[in-house]
């Protein structure tokens, strides 16, 4: 064991930001100067200056605190040193269990300067009084930074002390504008794009890691110096996927500002938890966006429809896209390495879980699906292209017709699911007050409560579907300018990629072929394409457009 002269005599120092706005004398320099000076008049050697410079005083994960209390544990102090009780903390529970039982359980001496506090004297009565006082005003400070930060989000200000990463503060007004930053924007619309191509977060992230692309936390230490909480500068470019989704579902780069996303648990508890979305503040069109409308909505989609990954090299392109025509669920691509690529093939998930009973397997080659889909875009966008005025005008007088009859038969499924809503809230209530008043049994109860709950849960899910689904088709009848701008930007389609899947087609429809089991018995695929909807026929009708074109000129 140590001498007493041998362990050091602590002078600790902390400064928040809170405690900075007080003025110059509570700077880390001051405090410095003040503590060495105490020191040196009441005999105390052995020195060693530790601090903490914005850290807030009901935190006491702090790095200069850290090493104290390593050396406290260690028996290397003799005495700490502080200007007040404040500097110490604002926690009055933690800071009496340290002055009250840690500090004397290891023997070390304990001096609040301006406090009077010296625990050598004996305990002060009106130390527990100035603990509770300090940790009032930690309160009372996070409460006026609050509303100060809410005033300042409801006038649409941002309120974040960081620009978010594609973006940089504007030098001509960097407490409110943020404009692209140069050297990472075309990364952040990079990912855009590769999970508008098919790409997963995990897929993404290990594609920036491999090309050596710093993460947003050591791109923002490389540039300022200062390192975030939780950043690992020892794995500049270890992506994560949570970062990377976090990119995908930022509205930010759309050009929005939504402020007040997350509050801590308390003053005390610095943890970050997500405000409800009644509680955030949305300001659209407040800078310039690093991804298009366009892109955006089609990354959303895609995200919905997130899988679990399955273990192969190639994500499926087709993602989120193809369904079964006859029980409306997805369709499944069953991929092996033990078979070859053409054998990769499409089955309805309903009959692979459900069997037979439920639905058929509607199976299709993936080739082949691409093979009928490339064909039908190139078909479609060529069209769109040459004859732009006919095309509009046909998509017009289809949409008119075609979408308003789909329109009528999702909004009576609708209705029919609301009705059914009420009906089962209204069986499970009558069905509650027989098991009450003994004319069902409980396992009757049981059962049939199970089913009703069953029934409405998916009933719950469908509808908000439905309304989601008319809405898209009430919009796409005016969207028909949009296709032909998509058409004309990609004049050459070599091969059927999964951006251009997505950003040309909304929905593919798988229906089970006319005879089963036979590999030529017709097999009818529906294509639901953004902004225009269903084409069907669509060579047929191009031919006869173009017919009537030429009796036009003749």
């Amino acid at each position: 064991m140590k001498q007493a002269n041998q362990k050091y005599t602590i002078l600790y120092a902390r400064l928040s930001q809170e405690d900075d706005r007080e003025g110059e004398s509570n700077s880390i320099q001051n405090q410095r100067m003040m503590l060495e000076k105490y020191a040196a008049d009441n005999g105390f050697e052995n020195t060693l200056f530790l601090s903490d410079d914005g850290y807030s005083g009901t935190n006491f994960n702090r790095p200069g605190w850290n090493e104290l209390m390593r050396l406290a544990e260690n028996d290397e102090v003799a005495t700490i040193i502080v200007k007040d009780m404040s500097r110490l903390g604002r926690n009055y529970l933690l800071v009496g269990q340290y002055t009250e039982m840690v500090f004397p359980s290891y023997g070390i001496r304990f001096i609040a300067v301006n406090n009077n506090v010296d625990s050598l004297y004996g305990d002060n009565d009106f130390t527990p009084f100035m603990n509770l006082f300090n940790d009032f005003y930690a309160k009372d400070t996070s409460r006026k930074i609050r509303a100060v930060v809410k005033s300042k989000a409801e006038r649409g200000e941002r309120v974040a002390t960081r620009a978010p990463y594609g973006y940089k503060k504007d030098e001509n007004d960097p407490k409110k504008r943020i404009v692209p930053d140069e050297d990472v924007a075309p990364i952040v619309q990079r990912i855009f794009s590769l999970c508008a191509g098919g790409k997963g977060p995990s897929q993404i992230a290990r594609q920036l890691k491999k090309e050596q692309i710093l993460t947003p936390g050591n791109y923002y230490y490389s540039k300022t110096g200062v390192r975030l909480t939780g950043v690992d500068t020892t794995r500049p470019y270890d992506w994560s996927n949570t970062t990377v989704a976090s990119i995908l579902e930022g509205e930010v780069y759309l050009g929005h500002t939504i402020s007040l996303q997350s509050t801590t648990i308390s003053y005390k508890n610095k943890k970050r938890i997500e405000r409800p979305k009644a509680e955030q503040l949305r300001f659209e069109n407040t800078h310039e966006p690093l991804v298009t409308r366009e892109t955006w909505d089609i990354v959303q989609d895609i995200r919905k429809h997130k899988r679990r990954r399955a273990n192969m090299a190639e994500q499926n392109m087709f993602s989120g896209l193809v369904y079964c025509a006859d029980c409306g669920g997805t369709m499944v691509l069953h991929r092996a390495h033990t078979m070859d690529a053409v054998k990769n093939n499409f089955m309805c998930s309903t009959y692979k879980k459900r069997g037979k009973d439920k639905c058929t397997a509607h199976y299709i080659r993936e080739n082949q699906l691409a093979e009928i889909i490339l064909d039908d875009l190139r078909r479609v966008t060529h069209f769109a292209r040459q004859q732009e005025a006919l095309f509009v005008q046909h998509i017009n007088q289809k949409n008119s017709t075609e979408t308003r009859r789909e329109i009528e038969r999702l909004q009576r499924e609708l209705d029919t699911m609301r009705r059914r809503d009420t009906e089962l809230s209204t069986l499970f209530k009558r069905l509650y007050e027989d098991n009450v008043l003994g004319r069902v049994t409980s396992e009757q109860f049981r059962i049939l409560s199970a089913d009703y709950n069953s029934e409405q849960n998916s009933l719950k899910e469908r509808i908000p579907q439905a309304v989601e689904r008319i809405n898209k088709l009430q919009e796409s009848i005016s969207n028909v300018s949009r296709f032909v701008e998509k058409a004309k930007r990609y004049t050459e389609i070599p091969e059927l990629t999964g951006e251009l899947l997505h950003l040309f087609i909304e929905r593919i429809e798988v229906g089970e072929r006319g005879e089963r089991y036979s590999r030529t018995a017709e097999q009818k695929i529906v294509i639901r394409y953004r902004d225009i909807g269903i084409l069907g026929a669509f060579a047929e009708e191009a031919q006869k457009i173009a017919e009537q074109q030429q009796r036009q000129t003749a």
